[in-house]
């Protein structure tokens, strides 16, 4: 039985994957609405929790996938994100654009 991996099949019909490229663009713009906007998912995202931490391991953080995509630390992803032009070349770039082209 030969193994043939989704990758490979993609490449061999000439076809890319586009629910994550949708899925990235949606969580960007998502995050883009609410740094421009004060409120309540402005806070919880972007301020600090007060608190005692909690017990266990690090767990992935919501943010920790926008960082990842967009290549660029918070504070640089937050000051992108407050030109609403710039932000939407990065979210294209990063979710639709073949090899993340800007």
């Amino acid at each position: 039985m030969l193994n043939v991996t989704d990758e490979a099949v993609l490449k061999m019909v000439g076809q890319q994957r586009k629910l994550l490229g949708r899925v990235k663009a949606r969580k960007l713009a998502y995050f883009g609405h609410i740094v421009r906007h004060a409120g309540l998912e402005h806070d919880i995202i972007l301020g600090p929790v007060p608190g005692t931490r909690r017990q266990g391991g690090q767990r992935r953080q919501w943010l920790d996938d926008l960082t990842q995509w967009t290549g660029m630390r918070l504070p640089e992803l937050v000051r992108t994100a407050e030109d609403q032009e710039q932000y939407r070349r990065l979210i294209y770039s990063d979710s639709y654009a073949p090899n993340g082209v800007r």
